[in-house]
């Protein structure tokens, strides 16, 4: 019987990987149907992809965000064969928190492995995939700065680039041509609620600090920057925030580290896509990922174009 594939990426995360220790977790007939396959940049994943189709399972992948990107772009590139099962393994995990992953990654492969899959967006920048979030301004200069200085991962290593560039990262003037995401008259009482919670949708600022396309909620370490991203809706959330003093720095950037968290730092609304104009050529990321600089960006989505693995109290179907 062909084995399910787990890879995983020793070098993602904050310390080692030993997949045997997150199977010892796992019932004895799970187990035996996982085959681990370490994997290191440049990725390839022609392999494990083959062996998830043969065994008729997803492809997982225990890795940080950027690992899960490319695992995520070579299933796309091949039509989605299988779907993805992403367990996290890195110092962000973006999107397996985005998707209610369990954090424990032997919880994350059993509940996966016993999940369900519905058809998740994709957002493109420029025509290059992204499946949690994109973005540019001080969030762009993060990621090109992480990449660029770093050698450690995790959140704290983040933190320190993000207070370095705090204050260098300007403000960028945006221009819009977007088309808007025009919501269906009828409403669940649920939506009135969260449209009274949330309240009329803003309009897009012509002035942002960091601008951020978000497909999921979550950057990762519960830093939720739009808490109203729906991966199934087709639609693309843009969120932006404006530049925090040293007063926000205590007052409102806690905030952002609650899922209900409301901040005066963070405007967001839905669009079905946009060309975005800067004066000048700013620091884009995809997934974390640092990406060139450009001074226009065209942002498209394609609606359930992804096969993924949620759990079954995963919010979206």
């Amino acid at each position: 019987m062909a084995r399910i594939p787990l890879v995983f990426n020793p070098n993602s995360g904050t310390c080692g990987k030993d997949p045997d220790v997150i199977l010892a977790g796992l019932d004895q007939e799970i187990r035996m149907r996982i085959e681990p396959l370490g994997m290191v940049f440049p990725f390839d994943y022609s392999e494990a992809i083959d062996k998830a189709k043969a065994a008729k399972a997803p492809l997982v992948v225990w890795g940080g965000d950027g690992t899960i990107h490319h695992a995520a772009r070579e299933l796309l590139q091949r039509g989605c064969p299988v779907p993805l099962a992403a367990v996290p393994g890195g110092s962000g995990n973006g999107l397996v928190c985005g998707l209610r992953t369990p954090e424990n990654p032997t919880g994350a492969i059993d509940n996966l492995l016993k999940g369900r899959e519905p058809r998740m967006d994709v957002g493109r920048v420029d025509g290059e995939p992204f499946f949690n979030l994109a973005g540019c301004g001080f969030e762009g200069d993060v990621a090109h700065g992480f990449d660029k200085y770093v050698k450690g991962r995790g959140f704290f290593n983040y933190a320190k680039v993000a207070v370095k560039l705090w204050r260098q990262a300007e403000t960028l003037n945006v221009k819009w041509d977007a088309e808007p995401n025009v919501l269906p008259d009828v409403k669940t009482g649920l939506e009135k609620l969260r449209e009274a919670w949330l309240g009329s949708a803003p309009e897009l600022p012509e002035r942002a600090w960091s601008l951020c396309f978000a497909n999921l909620p979550q950057y990762g370490n519960n830093l939720w920057i739009a808490p109203g991203a729906n991966p199934t809706d087709g639609a693309i959330q843009w969120a932006s925030l404006v530049k925090p003093n040293a007063l926000d720095l205590i007052t409102e950037l806690p905030q952002l580290f609650r899922e209900r968290g409301k901040t005066r730092l963070r405007r967001e609304g839905s669009i079905m896509g946009a060309i975005v104009r800067f004066e000048h050529q700013v620091n884009w990321h995809l997934d974390g990922e640092p990406t060139p600089p450009r001074n226009r960006a065209e942002i498209t989505i394609e609606a359930r174009a992804f096969r993924m693995m949620v759990i079954r109290g995963c919010p979206w179907r």
